[in-house]
């Protein structure tokens, strides 16, 4: 199973804490530099404050903000502020002028870098994406970019992130300006497969995601966002959610918000809806089918995990799953892509072993993906980033700009 680091902005939050009483702390405010850590105790894969979530409306809730800051001292300081967790951005919304001349672009085949976890990742920095990288971007080949909203499913509504909605919308207009397409995906919660997190129960669950699948929707198609993906790897997810019952019960959910999802989404948006489904021969048939409903383009993602004792073969035998699922797609009607291509979280957790392969592993991945019938119409990397780890970063972002030639 791949893991991915939990995202996040730490902004603005309101915590409770003090000597024998808790008093209201707020969250240090201003715009971090580049690479610039807001809070250096906080680790990534901790949970931080959503939008409005501190200092908390029920015990629980007020209790898990006051061991917050009492865990990260860092992040709070003794302003006495009572304002709301985000209630301060850290940078301007794009005018109306900028936002009523954007239009969409559809690529003939979807080259998109997923820049999702490191544009909120590495130092929970908080800039737009620059000239330079868009550069760079645009020199390998990529022409689409995949970014993330940030939010947050775990009381009884979801509420997305208005501090990163804002780095969001900059992204997509800055990125659109130099010619991209933009394919924004949604995550259950601000926690990635492998998390544990919990939801509440899916009954309350259901009604408060399919809520927030509309509110995206209608925003993204402000933007003239080309792709949207409100099913992010939910078999992944959900099934950690044993609380909703057995594992049956589990897949039943699954195959149920596949749908749902996209069909609240497209109340308000226009634009193509991409599937993201991962580990396809383990799901029962029910889930696959599921993948392909009132959908644009089915997506597989397949990140094995790899080490010396893993073996090249056995990683390359699973890229057997993009057969295996485009054969799926093309009985269903659906054309199919690579969703994302994921070795490894390189800042935080990568081995020497892949570190030092991520050329040979990437084009098991390429080869495998060329071989394929019918032929997918589009293939997404995960994260641009990876081509500056040595030893062959550079030999690998080499790779993916020949393949790209072939696609």
């Amino acid at each position: 199973m791949k893991k991915r680091p939990i995202i996040g902005i730490v902004i603005v939050a309101i915590v409770i804490m003090g000597f024998s009483a808790f008093e209201l702390f707020n969250h240090k405010i201003g715009g971090p530099g580049p690479g610039e850590n807001l809070c250096p105790s906080l680790q990534i894969g901790e949970w931080i404050p959503a939008q409005g979530e501190c200092p908390g409306s029920t015990q629980e809730s007020i209790t898990k903000c006051e061991d917050f800051c009492s865990n990260h001292p860092d992040c709070c300081t003794k302003e006495g502020s009572t304002e709301k967790f985000g209630g301060q951005n850290l940078m301007e919304l794009p005018t109306q002028e900028d936002i009523s001349i954007l239009t969409r672009n559809y690529p003939s085949v979807i080259k998109a870098i997923n820049e999702g976890p490191a544009v909120y990742g590495q130092g929970h920095r908080f800039e737009v994406i620059s000239d330079e990288k868009l550069n760079q971007m645009k020199e390998t080949g990529f022409n689409t970019i995949q970014i993330l909203i940030i939010d947050d499913c775990t009381e009884e509504t979801c509420v997305m992130d208005e501090s990163s909605k804002v780095l969001l919308l900059n992204d997509i207009v800055k990125a659109k300006q130099k010619g991209f397409a933009i394919w924004v995906a949604l995550e259950f919660i601000n926690a990635p497969p492998g998390s544990n997190k919990k939801l509440p129960a899916y009954e309350v669950f259901k009604p408060a995601y399919l809520e927030l699948c509309r509110e995206s929707g209608e925003l993204l198609e402000q933007y003239k966002v080309e792709y949207f993906t409100v099913n992010n790897e939910p078999d992944l997810f959900f099934q950690e959610q044993t609380q909703w019952g057995t594992e049956q019960e589990i897949d039943k959910h699954v195959a149920e918000m596949f749908v749902l999802a996209n069909t609240a989404t497209k109340e308000k948006f226009n634009g193509k809806m991409i599937n993201k489904i991962t580990q396809t021969k383990k799901r029962p048939q029910e889930t696959i089918d599921a993948s392909f409903k009132n959908v644009d383009i089915a997506g597989i993602d397949v990140g094995p995990p790899v080490d010396e004792d893993f073996g090249l073969d056995v990683y390359k035998s699973e890229f057997d799953e993009y057969q295996f699922y485009a054969s799926q797609a093309e009985k269903a009607g659906v054309p199919w892509m690579v969703g994302e291509y994921w070795t490894s979280n390189y800042f935080e957790n990568a081995n020497d072993y892949v570190k030092n392969n991520q050329h040979i592993l990437a084009n098991l991945s390429f080869n495998a993906y060329l071989k394929v019938t019918p032929k997918g119409v589009g293939y997404s990397w995960n994260d641009f980033s990876s081509f500056s780890i040595q030893p062959n970063g550079e030999a690998t972002r080499l790779a993916v700009k020949e393949f790209f030639t072939k696609i």
